[in-house]
C-alpha cells in the first residue's frame, strides 16, 4: 500500500513539474525558451541517471524510495517529463519562429496552438475535392454545385488583388466549403464567423451559398495574397497591426462607407486592435473592430489615394508601421484616431444634403435642377449609390410623364447593369409597363419569379415574387380588378406616380367596384 501511495505522490509531483515547465517555456521568447528548455532537459538527464542508479541498487534511500518498483516509477515519470519538455520546447520554438515581431504571453500562445490543432480537423465534413485553375476546392455533399460559381468569380477578381500586393504567383490555395455557419464557427473557433483564412494550411473557409459569399471570398483571398507577400519577402504574416490587415481586406472586397451611419461609429484605441487576441476582445454590442478598421483604411485612401496602402506592407513590426503611418498622415496616432472619421462624416453630410436637395427640387417641379444635382452625385457615387440614383431617375421620368424614357432607361439597365440587381430591375420594369402593356409586365414578373426560385439567397432580392405573380396574372385575366387591388392593398408598387395612375385607372374602369 505504501508503494502505491508513493507512486501516486510522484505522479502528482511530476504532473505539477510538467505544467510548470509548460508555463515557464511558453512565457519566454525564441532564444530564452530554447535555453531554459535545454537546462530543464539537463536536469531531467540527471534524474534519469539517478533513476538508473536506483534500479541498479534496488532503492534510492536518500529520497525514501525503498524498492525497485518505486524507482522504476521515478524513471518512467522522468522519461515522461523529458518528453513533455521537449514537446513544449518544439511548440514554443515553432510559434516564436512564425511570430518573431511579437511578444506573446503564454495564454496567447496556448490559444494559437489550440486554434492550429482545431483547424487541422476542420475538413471532416467534406466528402471530396477538385482542382480548378490552380485552386483546390474541398466540398460537402450539398455544396459541390457551388464550385463553378466560386471559381468563375475568383478568376475575374484574383489578379486585381494580387496586383495590389505585387504578387506574380497565386500560390497554393484550398477553399473549403461549409454547409452552414454553425460548422464554420466550430472550425474557426470564433462565434458568428462569416469566413476565415488559415495561414498554416493556406485555406479559405466559407459558406458558398450565403448571400454575401462574394464579399467574404474576396476578403479572405486578400489575406491569402498578404500571406504570399510575407513569404516572398521573408516577413512575418502577422507583422502588421491586425486592424490594417482587416481594413485592407474589407476595402479590396468592395466594402463601402455608405454601409454605416458614420456619426454613430464608435472608435477605440488602435493599439488594442494590433493583435488577434485583443482585436476580438474589443467586441461589444455597440462596437465592431472591423468597422473601425475598414473606415480607417478608407480614410487613408480618401486622403492620399489607394497607392499609399501597399507602401505599408514592407513594415517589419507594428512600431515601424506606425512610424510610416505618422510620416504619411503628418499626425501622431492619437490625432489620427481622433480625426480620421471627420472628413468622411463631413462628406457624407454634404452628400446627404445633395440628395435632400434633389428630392426637394423634384417635389417642387424643378426637374432640371433635380437632374443637375443627380448628375453631380453620379460622378462620385458608389455602385450602391448609383443603384439608388437609378430609382430617382425613374421617378424623375415618371413625374414628367416620360414613360418611353423610363422604359428605355430600365431596359438598358437590364441589358448592361449589375446582374445582382436583375430581380429588382425586372420588378421595376414590370411596374412601369403596367401603364403601357400589362402583358409584358406579366412576362417580366415570371422571369423574376424564375430567378427567385433559382437563387433564394440573391443579395438584392427583397420581393415576394409569388404575390407579384398572382397580381399580374389576375390583371391579364378576366378579373383584372382583383389583381390591381392586390398591388395596391399589399403595397407592391414602389413609385408614387404609378400608384396614383393605377388608382385613377381602377376608379375609371371599375367604378362600381371602387
Amino acid at each position: 500500500m505504501k508503494v502505491l501511495w508513493k507512486i501516486v505522490i510522484l505522479s502528482v509531483l511530476f504532473l505539477g513539474f510538467s505544467i510548470g515547465s509548460y508555463w515557464i517555456i511558453f512565457s519566454q521568447g525564441l532564444v530564452l525558451g530554447i535555453l531554459i528548455s535545454f537546462m530543464l532537459l539537463v536536469l531531467c538527464l540527471a534524474g534519469l541517471a539517478f533513476s538508473l542508479y536506483g534500479i541498479e541498487n534496488g532503492q534510492l534511500e536518500k529520497i525514501w524510495l525503498k524498492s525497485r518498483m518505486e524507482v522504476a516509477a521515478l524513471l518512467i515519470l522522468t522519461v515522461y517529463l523529458s518528453s513533455a519538455i521537449g514537446l513544449f520546447a518544439a511548440a514554443n520554438t515553432f510559434l516564436e519562429a512564425k511570430e518573431l515581431t511579437k511578444d506573446f504571453t503564454a495564454a496567447e500562445k496556448t490559444k494559437m496552438l489550440a486554434s492550429a490543432l482545431w483547424h487541422s480537423n476542420s475538413n471532416s465534413s467534406t466528402i471530396g475535392s477538385i482542382e480548378k485553375n490552380g485552386v483546390v476546392y474541398s466540398f460537402t455533399a450539398s455544396t459541390k454545385d457551388e464550385i463553378d460559381k466560386i471559381d468563375e468569380f475568383l478568376e475575374e477578381e484574383k489578379w486585381r488583388i494580387a496586383e495590389f500586393y505585387g504578387n506574380e504567383e497565386m500560390g497554393d490555395l484550398t477553399i473549403v466549403f461549409h454547409d452552414d455557419f454553425d460548422t464554420l464557427s466550430e472550425a474557426s473557433g470564433y462565434e458568428e464567423a462569416m469566413g476565415y483564412y488559415d495561414y498554416y494550411s493556406q485555406e479559405i473557409h466559407l459558406v458558398p451559398d450565403d448571400y454575401s459569399w462574394d464579399i467574404v471570398l474576396l476578403h479572405e483571398y486578400s489575406h491569402h495574397q498578404s500571406h504570399l507577400y510575407s513569404q516572398e519577402y521573408g516577413l512575418s504574416e502577422t507583422r502588421l497591426p491586425l486592424w490594417f490587415e482587416e481594413g485592407v481586406a474589407d476595402y479590396l472586397a468592395g466594402e463601402t462607407s455608405d454601409w454605416y451611419a458614420l456619426e454613430d461609429v464608435e472608435v477605440t484605441d488602435f493599439k488594442l486592435l494590433d493583435y488577434d487576441y485583443s482585436f476580438h476582445n474589443t467586441y461589444t454590442r455597440n462596437y465592431d473592430p472591423y468597422v473601425q478598421s475598414f473606415l480607417a483604411v478608407q480614410s487613408l485612401v480618401n486622403e492620399h489615394g489607394e497607392d499609399l496602402l501597399p507602401t505599408f506592407l514592407s513594415a517589419k513590426m507594428p512600431s515601424e508601421f506606425y512610424a510610416m503611418l505618422e510620416d504619411a498622415t503628418g499626425m501622431e496616432l492619437v490625432e489620427f484616431q481622433e480625426t480620421f472619421l471627420d472628413d468622411m462624416i463631413e462628406e457624407s453630410t454634404a452628400e446627404q444634403a445633395n440628395y435632400d436637395a434633389a428630392y426637394e427640387a423634384m417635389e417642387k417641379g424643378n426637374y432640371e435642377e433635380a437632374a443637375k444635382i443627380m448628375d453631380e452625385l453620379k460622378a462620385t457615387a458608389s455602385e450602391e449609390d448609383l443603384n439608388h440614383l437609378s430609382w430617382m431617375q425613374i421617378d424623375l421620368y415618371l413625374l414628367q410623364d416620360q414613360l418611353d424614357e423610363a422604359l428605355t432607361f430600365m431596359e438598358d439597365r437590364l441589358e448592361n447593369g449589375n446582374p445582382d440587381y436583375r430581380l429588382d430591375d425586372l420588378i421595376t420594369l414590370a411596374e412601369i409597363y403596367l401603364l403601357v402593356d400589362p402583358a409584358v409586365s406579366l412576362e417580366l414578373v415570371r422571369e423574376a419569379d424564375a430567378i427567385s426560385l433559382e437563387d433564394e439567397d440573391m443579395e438584392f432580392g427583397y420581393f415576394d415574387t409569388a404575390a407579384y405573380l398572382e397580381a399580374y396574372e389576375l390583371i391579364n385575366s378576366s378579373s383584372p380588378y382583383e389583381g390591381y387591388m392586390i398591388l395596391l392593398d399589399e403595397e407592391l408598387l414602389y413609385y408614387e406616380t404609378i400608384i396614383e395612375k393605377v388608382e385613377d385607372k381602377v376608379a375609371e374602369e371599375f367604378p362600381e367596384a371602387s
